[in-house]
């Protein structure tokens, strides 16, 4: 409908709009576009005001939302980083404490290297000014060129390291700084994690509050690992140059830096190509830095890397080590003899060490023999100084100088006889000599001699010892007391417990007892009386040259000295005209032999000089009888005591203790006379100076003291 001004009228059901001719109406309009502008009231600009005002609205809500979840997530970060810092383990307030475990070195009495003790890691620290200058610059150049100037986390090396790994899609580059990884080293369990990494960001500040520049840098060179098992930059430069760090050049410096980075890939044993191109890399990372001269980096680049030769140390008495490792741990603890550092001083003597090997060696060659145990000490001071301890401790490990504890046989008798010559039994002291049976506490005991070699009649002390009389001794133990023998015994080094059985008498024991045992026991006799504990250990020390441990050497006085020397002058007669004669050495010597039932063990126990040695000769498995070794039964008085003899001659004199005919085997005659003894006649009844009427006389040569004895009142 049109008006008479030609203006189309359009009805709206509440009232009536007039509108332009031309003008879109709403029902036109598409409905996606009414939705968009749908509840949108007119602004007085008009459509386009409208919109850029929805617009920024829009913006400032947005960006109001990121600002708060921005504030919030730092408030998070805040509370973690706060919540870490109180999980944060005490770094200490002394750098000093800084720790890191090393090796420990084992040294013989002549200095040499024994052995080498370590955990996991194979480390001997080493101090700052020890450290050469090319070997702390190659590795800050390498590792952290910011060292000096960044306080523990360098965030520019951390924004490389992201660009260089975004790029490659693969982790190459690492952004720690030395002192995190100083960190990493000492205080973290190594995981990676974030967690981890945050930790030790704050660690690091920490870190570089306690400790200056050059104390981490120190602890750094001495913790990483440079590859081949050596940790630490003296055990590398040790296994790869074969000389100390403080030695090292710059081309090595250089190569050994740039193991650090991946010592798998850049070890010179592995790859000496890689391991070449590695150092040159950092030979130019210092020269850019300035720490060396174009001259000086072009000759180390034109060095040829070479490696010296792998080395191990020896395995030099090997169940000696592994006895003085036993007793430092059970002492100082395993924690610190294997991370200590420290250095131990024994005292085994090399040279006697390879005369005890070769003795064995030598007397019983196949590898079907039965095995020798040997244990040799200086009874004045308690020292053992050389050990025999199996036939190959690579393949049994189990010490049979130390550990094993075998029946002895009659090599108990001489703790009887003390006992015996202690209570006023004299060695001319007559006892039947017959088969012997008595009632004991657990029954009734039959003795026998060896063999049925004596089946009646009497003798005298003196001859029941040298000829190892088994019903004699029975007699004899009967008269004193088990008890006793065993108080004896234990004072004299015997550490075994003991029951007080008759039986003991004849070396029945209910455990058995060791070389060392015997060793120590006998040396008791040897020193007049006196008891000397035994120890391989003469001083233990810590890298700073502090005393960790000593052994207190105590003396203790076991028995009476003038039993001690009649005690001695009959174990003398054993070696001279009884049982033990194959030990002779051609100078004074006294010892006693030991066989036991079915010549399972077969042991000569012996002194001379300062020297006091026992022999176990046996299968390591024990029930097995040597009745057909080389054609003969196993005695006390063959094997064992030829490797005493052979090895006692080589051992005092390479101690100085006697100067012994190689090939002697008979008593020495006046021409060879020791300077410090004297020729006196004996009578071997009475062990007195023989009178002329003594029936039974022996020439030996005696220290002074030992010759000042009474004329024999018994003939």
């Amino acid at each position: 409908m049109r008006d008479d001004g030609g203006v189309r009228a359009c009805y709206h059901e509440r009232e009536l709009l007039p509108r332009p001719v031309g003008t879109v109406h709403a029902d036109s309009i598409p409905e996606k576009l009414r939705r968009m502008f749908s509840g949108v009231r007119t602004h007085p600009t008009g459509f386009g005001g409208r919109v850029r005002s929805l617009r920024l609205a829009r913006a400032l809500k947005i960006t109001a939302g990121l600002i708060a979840g921005l504030c919030l997530l730092l408030l998070g970060i805040g509370a973690y980083l706060q919540y870490l810092s109180t999980t944060l383990p005490d770094l200490g307030v002394d750098a000093s404490t800084f720790k890191p475990a090393q090796t420990s070195v084992v040294y013989a009495a002549d200095g040499s290297v024994l052995a080498e003790w370590h955990g996991e890691q194979d480390r001997t620290v080493v101090p700052f000014d020890r450290i050469p200058d090319s070997m702390r610059d190659a590795v800050v150049a390498i590792e952290d060129e910011r060292f000096y100037s960044h306080t523990g986390v360098d965030t520019e090396a951390i924004m490389r390291a992201l660009k260089v790994n975004a790029a490659s899609g693969e982790y190459k580059q690492g952004g720690s700084t030395i002192t995190q990884q100083v960190v990493k080293l000492l205080f973290t369990d190594g995981e990676r994690t974030l967690t981890r990494k945050v930790r030790e960001a704050l660690m690091a500040y920490q870190l570089e509050t306690k400790a200056d520049k050059q104390k981490l840098l120190e602890t750094y060179l001495n913790l990483v690992y440079f590859g081949e098992g050596s940790y630490g930059v003296e055990s590398a430069a040790h296994r790869y140059f074969g000389k100390s760090s403080t030695d090292l050049t710059l081309d090595e410096s250089a190569l050994l830096a740039g193991i650090i980075q991946s010592p798998s890939r850049f070890s010179p044993s592995n790859d000496l190509a890689a391991s070449t191109q590695r150092r040159n890399v950092v030979l130019s990372k210092m020269l850019e830095l300035g720490y060396i001269t174009p001259a000086e980096e072009q000759a180390a680049r034109s060095v040829e890397a070479t490696l010296a030769p792998p080395t191990e140390v020896p395995q030099v008495a090997p169940y000696f080590v592994e006895y003085v490792k036993q007793d430092l741990i059970d002492q100082v603890g395993s924690e610190m003899v294997f991370q200590g550092g420290l250095r131990v001083q024994t005292s085994l003597d090399p040279t006697v060490q390879r005369a005890a090997e070769e003795a064995a060696r030598a007397i019983l060659p196949a590898d079907d023999d039965p095995a020798v145990a040997l244990v040799c000490l200086d009874h004045s001071t308690g020292e053992v100084i050389a050990m025999v301890g199996g036939r190959d401790f690579k393949t049994d490990k189990f010490n049979l100088a130390v550990q094993g504890r075998r029946q002895p046989g009659s090599a108990f008798k001489p703790f009887v006889l003390v006992t015996a010559l202690g209570q006023g039994v004299r060695p001319s002291d007559v006892f039947s000599a017959a088969p012997y049976t008595v009632k004991v506490t657990d029954g009734i005991w039959n003795v026998q001699n060896y063999e049925n070699s004596v089946t009646s009649g009497s003798m005298t002390l003196s001859a029941a010892t040298n000829w190892s009389v088994n019903a004699v001794y029975a007699r004899l133990i009967m008269k004193v007391g088990a008890e006793n023998v065993v108080k004896t015994a234990s004072a004299m080094g015997i550490t075994t417990p003991l029951e007080p059985n008759p039986a003991i008498a004849l070396g029945g024991l209910k455990t058995g007892v060791s070389p060392l045992e015997m060793a120590s026991a006998y040396g008791t006799i040897a020193a007049g009386g006196v008891h000397r504990a035994p120890s391989g250990i003469i001083r233990v020390t810590n890298g700073q040259g502090q005393t960790v441990y000593q052994p207190d050497w105590v003396e203790i006085r076991a028995i009476d000295a003038g039993v001690a020397k009649t005690a001695s002058l009959m174990l003398h007669d054993v070696v001279e005209t009884g049982t033990g004669q194959a030990a002779r050495i051609g100078t004074w010597a006294a010892g006693k032999t030991g066989t036991t039932q079915a010549y399972r063990d077969a042991w000569f126990v012996g002194y001379s000089g300062n020297l006091c040695t026992a022999v176990w000769v046996g299968h390591p498995e024990g029930q097995v009888s040597m009745t057909n070794v080389h054609g003969i039964k196993v005695t006390g008085g063959s094997f064992p005591a030829k490797i005493w003899q052979r090895f006692m001659q080589k051992a005092l004199v390479a101690t100085g203790g006697a100067s012994v005919p190689a090939t002697s085997t008979s008593a020495p005659t006046g021409d060879e006379q020791p300077d410090t003894q004297v020729k006196v006649t004996i009578c071997t009844d009475s062990l007195m100076l023989a009178n002329p009427r003594c029936p039974n006389t022996i020439e030996i040569y005696l220290e002074p003291e030992l010759a000042k004895r009474p004329v024999c009142t018994e003939h």
